[in-house]
């Protein structure tokens, strides 16, 4: 499942200390350990004392590592329809509704309804590999899918309710329509067709020492404990020592290679067209710029190329550093221009002498346009690269 992937790049970035770290929009880093949190801000204590941070400002908590993944240890893999991702000990079916109990003894009860799809044993990855190719195909049906032989054996058709006494779960089979009660602990994997989440907005998402990930909707949390109320309205206690990361960004910093541009224009004046970059230079190697200054975020362009962003008026700011990566061509000068809703707000030649910052004010704007040109109209040489270009509410 992508999630799957999501995940482990968001916990990618947790520091390897122990001490709570508050990451901000500004950079602006407050380091110390958790206090309070509430609707307005989180407090840490530090050193110099304690220190409140606006919660609009807040990108991320990073707290602690995630265990080592244990490819022995059996787990069962629950999705919901808000992206939230379940690492459970157990699973049991109660009615309507599903109780889930977690590595850490805490037992989540959710709607049956607000279940995308379950996997049992998903340490194993081969099979959990197998079991993402079958989620990643949005069909308007349900699966169920059943070990044979060691093969995982998917079969299409519609999921019904779950028995009186929590043991079997109906499924009419697409091919030959009839319905059955199939018992809950033969089914390896199930996947429900479901419609669009629907419910209160998430603020974070909660992620903890076991790999859950849970969107929440408020969170307060008092030295000792935290206390999430889900998407769906529910209540989650967790201990703060199993608490990984609070990842508040939701949006509020996007980096542009993250983004899908609404429109591309790539020309050249010989045919020889040289296509963008995201991450990496125009050779596909790590972006350094100017000779000196690493990226791991941004963009790289040609002359002629011309990029357009749908922002639909939710951000404040777009930054970056432009220059030159001096390995891809040392004597690149290109003509940069950057257009807000059809407006020049930024002209100039990038070459490898200097990096130039760019802070640009992007309040209400709907569209954002990048052209990089060249002085000769064969647009030969000339290249530059955006690096940490980003957008931030």
């Amino acid at each position: 499942m992508p999630i799957r992937r999501c995940l482990l790049a968001l916990l990618a970035f947790a520091p390897a200390a122990w001490a709570d770290e508050v990451v901000t929009l500004n950079g602006k880093n407050v380091s110390g350990s958790i206090s309070s949190i509430t609707a307005n801000d989180i407090t840490l204590k530090t050193d110099a004392g304690p220190v409140a941070t606006p919660m609009a400002q807040i990108l991320a908590v990073n707290l602690r590592a995630v265990k080592p993944f244990d490819p022995s240890a059996k787990f069962i893999e629950v999705h919901l329809v808000d992206n939230t991702v379940f690492h459970c000990k157990d699973v049991n079916f109660e009615d309507k509704d599903v109780a889930l109990t977690l590595f850490s003894g805490t037992v989540v009860k959710t709607p049956l309804s607000s279940v995308v799809s379950m996997l049992r044993d998903a340490q194993d990855r081969l099979q959990a590999a197998k079991f993402e190719e079958v989620t990643r195909k949005r069909l308007k049906i349900d699966r169920i899918a059943v070990l044979r032989s060691g093969d995982l054996n998917v079969l299409e058709g519609t999921l019904g309710t779950v028995d009186a006494k929590n043991k079997t779960i109906q499924f009419t089979s697409d091919i030959t329509k009839k319905t059955v009660e199939v018992p809950l602990e033969k089914l390896h994997g199930m996947v429900f067709y479901r419609n669009p989440a629907v419910g209160a907005s998430p603020v974070c998402k909660v992620l903890d020492v076991d790999g859950n990930m849970v969107m929440a909707t408020k969170l307060a949390h008092d030295g000792a404990k935290l206390v999430l109320t889900t998407t769906q309205g529910n209540e989650l206690t967790l201990p703060a020592d199993v608490l990984a990361k609070l990842d508040f960004n939701m949006g509020k910093l996007t980096f542009l290679s993250d983004m899908e541009p609404a429109r591309v224009v790539e020309k050249s004046g010989i045919g020889l067209v040289n296509r963008y970059r995201r991450d990496v230079n125009l050779d596909g190697e790590p972006m350094v710029l100017n000779g000196t200054q690493p990226f791991t975020k941004g963009l790289s362009l040609h002359a002629h190329t011309e990029l357009e962003y749908n922002l639909g008026g939710k951000f404040k700011d777009f930054k970056a550093v432009l220059g030159v990566d001096i390995r891809t061509g040392a004597d690149s000068q290109a003509r940069v221009a950057i257009y807000c809703d059809g407006a020049e707000v930024f002209a100039g030649d990038v070459t490898p002498k200097a990096m130039i910052p760019l802070a640009i004010n992007v309040k209400d704007v709907t569209t954002l346009r990048i052209v990089v040109s060249s002085r000769n109209i064969l647009d030969l040489h000339d290249h530059v690269s955006f690096g940490d270009a980003r957008v931030s509410q």
